[in-house]
This record gives C-alpha cells, structure tokens and sequence, in this order.
C-alpha cells in the first residue's frame, strides 16, 4: 500500500506544470545552496519516519501483552520466530492504526518531492564554472598564459666580506633582483644592465622553479642591455620559451600594452596600462641618453626592470627599464627601451661580444654654452681624441656644431640621438661654425667672428664597451 502511495504521489508532482524548484522556494541560480536545501529535506524524511514510529499506536499484539513483561517475551517471541508463516500482509495492514497510515502516507509524500527535486536540481559545479569572462578577458588570460614561461626571474649575487669569529670570510650573497625574457633557442636572456652591474654571479630562474647559474654574454650600459646565456640539459630545453618580437617603430599613444615582471620579488606579475607618450629620452646608466624610449602607464615597479613589454598581441615591443617616481615606487610613469633598439644591441652583443657603435672622437661642452658664445644654438666642440674621426675631416677644438645630416644640433644628446642610427663607416655631413680666434673665446670684451662651413665624416668605431 505504501510503495503504491510513492507512486501516485510522485507521478501527481511530476504531473504538475508548475517549477518544483518554486514549490519550494530554492534559488534555481544557486546550485550549492539547492544541494543543502536537499539535504535538509532527507533529513526531514527520516525524521518524519522516526517521530512515525515514536507516536503510532501499539499494535494488538502487544496491547494484548502488557500484563507482565515475562508475558509479553512468552507470548511475542514464539511469533516473531514463526512471523514467516503465521502471518501475512493484510493481517498486517489491519494491525495499523490509522495514526501510522497519516505517517506512512506523510513520509512518501516527503521522500516523492526529493525524489522528484532531485531529478530537476543541477549538477553542482566548480565556483570557476560560473566566473565568466568577458572576450577581452579571455584573450588577457590567454597572452599571460602563453608569454609568460618565457619570462624569468633574476638574482645577482656579490661577494662580501663576512667576519666569523676571528677570521674574515668571502661569501656569495644576493643584491638585487630582477626581470629577463628568453630570446632564442640558444639559452639567450635579455634583460637590463643595471640588473646584473657588478655582479660576480647571476642566477637565472625559470617559471616552474628550475634555478641555473647564467654567464655574461655581454652588456651595454649605455643602452642598459644585457645579454645572458643558460646551458640547459636535454631534458630540460623545453624551458627555452622565446618570446614572439614586435616593432616598436609604429606604436601609438594609447594603445594597450601589458607588462609581465617580478616587482618586489612578485614572481610573474601582469600590469596593463597604454602608450602613454613616445619619443622619450631617458638616462642610461652609463650617463649616454637613451632616445626614443616608451612611456607607459602600466604598473612598473623594482623588479620589472628587464622584463617585456607587450603589445595586444602578444609581441614585445619595449623592454621595461625605469620609472619615474619620487617614492621609487610605481606612481604611473614607467620607461621601456624600445624593441628596436634593443634588437640592435643584442645583435651586435652576440656578433662581437660587445655593443659597435660609431664615434666622432670628439669632446664637448657644456649644454647651452655656444648658445652664449655665438649667439646660435649647437655643440661646441671643446676637444678632440688622437686620431679621431672629427679631426680627420678637418673639425677643431672651438668649432660649433650646428647641424648633422641636416638636423638640428642644440645639446649633446641631439649628437648622441643622430649617432645612435648610424654604425662605423658610414658617411655623415657635418655643418658647423668656427670662430676667427678660439683661444678668444669667453674672454670678456673680445669680438669673435663666425664663419660657417661643412664637412663630411666619415663614423669611425668606438671604443668598446664590455661590462660588467
């Protein structure tokens, strides 16, 4: 009777047009909390099932024996033992009282709603299954995902004195840390000059944890680029994930960057930010300025120096070098070097050892000082190195330079800039003032007279400069 109950009573629920989930009252949207409503509900089942047995009336049998207790263990075991024979189903269902029907019949319209909200409640899901992402997103996660194996994290270490006890000893200790990028195949890292400066040892870790000792391949502190390598075993050349490089030499104010780094020791960060401004210039390490730096308002920090800056694509495009901050912290205004340029000085560090770059072999002075002298804005030359490329075409110590190739020439970072696109051998038109009597020059109450002329120089090579 009762199985016959759970049926119709199941059947009827299903049979309804209305949302199980509203009749009783569980959020559809929230699967987790469906489950414990579920839950409950089983524990309302049983429940039921348990104050039935508590407050149903006693049946005849033991009615008949409540006299003594030895009465009713005579007469209720023999039954018991015989109950596979002696009794049958409806002698059974007559020995119920109507207060036990009300609670079977209670207990399987119970258990029918679970079973028939069960069938209608979702499986329950990861939390991550309902964070979904809007398409940019996705793309963000996904250049993170494929770029960032191929950034690693880099320690220098020094040697330092220590005193132990009554002795002196030399220990390896770290001193600072930062950000490089694997370039190629070949185990090359770039990264800053500034990260790796002086030191004795540099370690090079990569993103699933493997540490290894790098070697210096080369640097440039005039352009802040550095060049490791790694020599990995076999089993470890999968590590060796270049990343993809860009063009910096048509990028746009405004455009989506995103740089990937290790600020404050911070393994494998991602900020994002724009273009800010391009055309920077920016002061190596080295004193020479660095030109056509990029500068961007993606969260750079110390750490992130030497590590990529991308492009929305997911190609590098500069290679984060300094903020600007009275803090030192990130306060919005970051420098990357240009991919360009940084392309350049790897590929002459890996040709030569060292970065080649042109010279003219002359000496210059003070910012602003022709501008006083002569009245005109340039470079006054104010010395010359033996054998110079300047003093071969003809320049000499007083002369002021007033244009190369046809640009502008008002400091020395303008001769620097015009420098920095040529290489040694190339032919360059100088144009310049020179006075009738330099030793004259400064002297108060002289009248100096200019005369302007032009020359053509020929770039030699300068000297080099290894680092490190």
């Amino acid at each position: 009777m009762s199985i016959w109950i759970v049926g119709r009573a199941h059947h009827w629920l299903r049979a309804k047009p209305w949302n199980i989930n509203s009749f009783i009252h569980i959020p559809a949207v929230q699967p987790v909390a469906e489950t414990q409503r579920l839950r409950l509900l089983l524990v309302l089942a049983v429940s039921v099932g348990c104050l039935a047995s508590a407050f149903v009336a006693p049946s005849k049998v033991q009615q008949s024996d409540r006299g003594t207790q030895g009465a009713v263990t005579r007469q209720t075991l023999p039954s018991l033992r015989g109950a596979d024979t002696q009794n049958t189903a409806e002698s059974h269902e007559h020995a119920r009282s109507p207060w036990q029907r009300v609670a079977t019949f209670a207990s399987a319209l119970v258990l029918t709603a679970v079973l028939a909200l069960q069938g209608s409640l979702p499986t329950p899901l990861p939390a991550q299954a309902f964070e979904e992402l809007e398409q940019r997103e996705v793309q963000t996660v996904d250049l993170f995902q494929r770029n960032t194996p191929g950034v690693v994290y880099i320690t220098k270490e020094v040697f330092k004195l220590a005193n132990a006890g009554k002795m002196m000893e030399i220990q390896m200790v770290p001193e600072g840390s930062g950000t490089g990028w694997v370039y190629d195949l070949e185990g090359h890292i770039v990264t800053n000059y500034h990260v790796i400066e002086n030191a004795q040892a540099v370690t090079v870790k990569f993103i699933e944890g493997t540490e290894v000792l790098a070697k210096v391949v080369g640097a440039d502190p005039y352009s802040d680029v550095a060049v490791l390598q790694v020599d990995l075993s076999k089993t470890k050349k999968e590590m060796l994930r270049p990343l993809s490089r860009g063009s910096s030499a048509n990028l746009r104010v405004g455009q989506e960057v995103l740089a990937i780094g290790n600020p404050f020791g911070l393994d494998h960060t991602l900020t994002k930010g724009i273009v800010s401004g391009v055309g920077r210039t920016i002061q190596s390490v080295g004193g020479r300025p660095i030109q056509g730096a990029i500068q961007t308002d993606a969260s750079i920090n110390p750490g992130n120096s030497g590590g990529p800056l991308l492009n929305s694509r997911g190609q590098v495009i500069g290679m984060n070098t300094a903020i600007f901050s009275p803090s030192g912290a990130s306060a919005g205004v970051g420098f990357a070097i240009p991919s360009d340029t940084v392309a350049a000085r790897v590929a002459s560090i890996l040709k030569f050892g060292y970065v080649k770059r042109p010279s003219l072999g002359l000496f210059l002075g003070q910012d602003g000082l022709a501008q006083r002298l002569s009245g005109r804005p340039g470079g006054l030359i104010s010395g010359l190195q033996r054998s110079s490329a300047a003093a071969e075409a003809g320049l000499k110590p007083g002369d002021i330079i007033l244009k190369i190739d046809e640009r502008n020439i008002s400091t020395v970072n303008d001769i620097f800039a015009v420098l920095d696109e040529h290489q040694p051998g190339d032919a360059i038109k100088v144009r310049f003032l020179r006075p009738d009597r330099p030793e004259s020059l400064g002297v108060p109450g002289e009248e100096i007279r200019f005369a302007e002329g032009s020359v053509e120089v020929t770039l030699k090579e300068a000297e080099a400069q290894t680092s490190g």
